[in-house]
């Protein structure tokens, strides 16, 4: 694999020295590397668009490294062209929360690729540039905002206040687990947060709620001493242990979920668990405080989408090919009523007798033997998976 080199006598950290650098990447493997990550965000595989994503991605990362290494913010051609694409996401359907946090989560693994990529030397001289380098990425991702807020229109309330911009900006320099500077505990004075005590990641959702509403419980957060932020229809961030949720649980349409104080290394990986937790908890309908506990299978199929995804295939994708639907609701019904033909015949409702049949032709179909505990238990996972895959992961067959 290509890596970033530089002279090991060089290690200046100079602007110059980060522009060499810079300019010297490989595209193309930094894409590859962003691509790897992406693949890992429900947020960016749910959403089917007939574009070629690696193009797209490499024009975001064209336009920010020329912006990184010219100094100078896209013109307003690059502007007109990058509102065009904005609008076509939101034409096509991908929620706005979701457009944000891809945009977010791209930024953070284009450092890490870059970081990746680099040699000691260069890791050094990339290191004594962060601070440029993000405020670069801050930038361009508050551009982002505000063009989402137009491409959206009525959709988006733009939640881009100054504490929304810091509380986002200091959540993530500290996953991607840059050096505290002056900036960070400015920022982190002004929101009147903590950056001593343990943090403990949290996401947050009212039902039915706009994106204005969500900017005004980030806010009330803010005050409550949380770094918060939203997220389109969600706001995510950091709460001191111990954090006293009790004032907020007033709101009946609340559903928040928060983990254990969490190490700076792990908190992305968390928050975003949270955030599936959050999509599991609300197409239950649940409120006020989501439990992990609650949904360990919804959970386990999330962290591993592909997997999940390929459960649901080997079940179901035969009963499709057969165009058998009624055969496909026969299973679910089953898989509903732990597998008692009595109960599930009832149910559907139809004779024993038939629904006997219809297992029969599932297990030709399928072959599934619906008496064994193993294949019972793939049945229980693709079900499963169906009933959250549209929340949290890549649509399924069936």
């Amino acid at each position: 694999m290509p890596r970033i080199t530089s002279d090991p006598a060089d290690r200046s950290g100079s602007a110059a020295d980060l522009r060499d650098v810079l300019e010297r990447l490989d595209l193309g493997v930094v894409v590859r590397r962003m691509e790897i990550g992406f693949a890992q965000l429900p947020a960016y595989t749910r959403f089917r668009w007939p574009v070629d994503r690696a193009a797209v991605v490499r024009w975001n990362v064209d336009l920010t490294l020329r912006w990184l290494i010219n100094g100078t913010p896209p013109d307003d051609y690059v502007r007109a062209e990058l509102h065009e694409f904005l609008r076509a996401r939101a034409a096509a359907g991908q929620p706005i929360e979701d457009s944000i946090l891809v945009y977010r989560r791209g930024a953070r693994l284009f450092w890490e690729a870059v970081l990746d990529l680099a040699d000691d030397a260069t890791r050094a001289v990339l290191l004594a540039g962060s601070d440029t380098v993000w405020q670069c990425l801050e930038d361009y991702l508050d551009l982002i905002v505000r063009m989402l807020a137009e491409a959206y229109g009525d959709q988006f309330d733009s939640p881009a206040t100054a504490g929304d911009r810091r509380a986002r900006a200091l959540f993530d320099r500290l996953c991607v687990q840059l050096p505290i500077t002056v900036e960070d505990r400015d920022r982190a004075a002004r929101l009147g947060f903590d950056l001593v005590q343990d943090h403990c990641p949290f996401v947050a959702q009212l039902r039915g709620g706009q994106v204005a509403s969500h900017a005004a419980l980030a806010g009330r957060l803010r005050e409550a001493g949380a770094l918060a932020f939203t997220e389109g229809v969600q706001v995510a961030g950091l709460v001191p242990a111990g954090f006293d949720w009790r004032e907020f649980l007033a709101d009946a349409s609340l559903l928040f979920g928060e983990a254990p104080p969490t190490p700076r290394p792990r908190l992305a990986a968390v928050t975003d668990s949270l955030r599936a937790l959050i999509a599991v908890a609300a197409a239950a309908g649940r409120r006020g405080r989501a439990r992990v506990d609650d949904f360990l299978p919804e959970l386990l199929l999330a962290e591993s989408p592909e997997m999940a995804t390929r459960i649901a295939g080997r079940v179901f994708e035969p009963l499709k090919r057969a165009d058998a639907a009624d055969l496909a609701d026969t299973l679910r019904c089953l898989a509903a009523h732990d597998f008692n033909t009595a109960a599930a015949a009832a149910a559907l409702p139809v004779h024993r007798n038939t629904l006997l049949y219809r297992v029969g032709r599932i297990e030709k179909l399928t072959g599934l033997n619906l008496a064994e505990q193993r294949d019972r238990t793939l049945v229980l996972l693709a079900v499963t998976w169906q009933g959250v895959a549209g929340s949290v992961g890549p649509t399924v067959g069936g």
